[in-house]
């Protein structure tokens, strides 16, 4: 058996979250090696475990990728997260709506695929400030990463370019979500660990709010409406399922009252092991480790 880290060909070998998992894995005794996702389709073996951890880009080709994913469970290679949980992160406009229990960002999908003329699009803006009582929005693609074509649009405003761009981009699915002012103080990514909520991370990444240094948190500082927002979630995978998610990252951002989720992510979640103590990084591999049973 081998566990292969799967990454992209741009950063295939260059991260340091990567390489320290790679390296936790061989110091017990596992061969583990970093790969891309191609490259691993290609030779691992059924007996195999395959981590999808810094694959950054995928969206741009999720069709690709998904024919991946698919052509390792042909070969009943293990994946992490489960191909189950997998396929249901893929669509943010989908797996958010299911989520009923949970307090949720206002967000609807953005019907854009067969509009004739851009002011259409400009409408469906209007409408969707108008059903969300604000001016400001935001706009992403349902399968994204990064900020890709991610904007924050003033209805009032009805930015061309924007609505433009949208139009170039009709091909894809789009969802609208409410602007939130506290972005200002950051988003707060909880991390968690074949169940167990470890740790969190204040993070600014700089799309919508300035970019600035990301803050690790104490489990005991983590706000108690997000663990009680990631008790639902793990009520939800464990009624859909059966099972919980290995690795799992979860973006918050404050509301009025309590905290809601911006994004669940199963796929390629960043553990952000670069902003935690280095006893908490071994904690965190020692729960992942237990869980593949090897």
């Amino acid at each position: 058996m081998k566990i292969y880290i799967a990454s992209s060909e741009k950063h295939a070998g260059k991260i340091q979250e990567d390489i320290f998992l790679r390296e936790s894995f061989i110091s017990r005794g596992v061969p583990s090696e970093i790969l891309t996702l191609k490259d691993i389709v290609k030779i691992s073996k059924a007996s195999d475990i395959v981590i999808l951890k810094s694959i950054w880009g995928y969206h741009t080709d999720f069709k690709r990728f998904l024919e991946q994913v698919s052509s390792l469970k042909k070969k009943k290679v293990q994946l992490v997260n489960d191909y189950d949980f997998v396929r249901w992160n893929i669509y943010k406009h989908k797996y958010l709506n299911e989520l009923k229990k949970s307090s949720i960002i206002p967000t609807s999908f953005l019907h854009i695929g067969k509009v004739k003329k851009t002011a259409e699009i400009a409408g469906m803006l209007s409408e969707a400030g108008r059903v969300f009582n604000t001016d400001m929005l935001v706009i992403k693609p349902s399968v994204s990463a990064s900020g890709y074509l991610t904007y924050a649009y003033d209805v009032r405003k009805a930015d061309d370019v924007i609505v433009k761009s949208l139009y170039a981009n009709k091909h894809l699915d789009f969802i609208v979500q409410a602007f939130k002012p506290s972005i200002a103080k950051g988003e707060i990514s909880a991390i968690v660990i074949n169940g167990n909520l470890l740790y969190g991370i204040n993070r600014f990444p700089g799309v919508l709010s300035y970019k600035r240094e990301a803050a690790y948190i104490k489990l005991a500082d983590m706000p108690i409406s997000i663990k009680k927002e990631l008790k639902l979630l793990k009520d939800f995978f464990m009624e859909k399922f059966g099972a919980l998610p290995k690795i799992c990252r979860v973006d918050f951002i404050e509301a009025t009252i309590g905290h809601e989720i911006l994004e669940v992510e199963l796929i390629d979640p960043d553990l952000f092991f670069r902003y935690i103590p280095e006893n908490m990084k071994k904690k965190a591999f020692s729960i992942l480790y237990k869980s593949f049973a090897v």
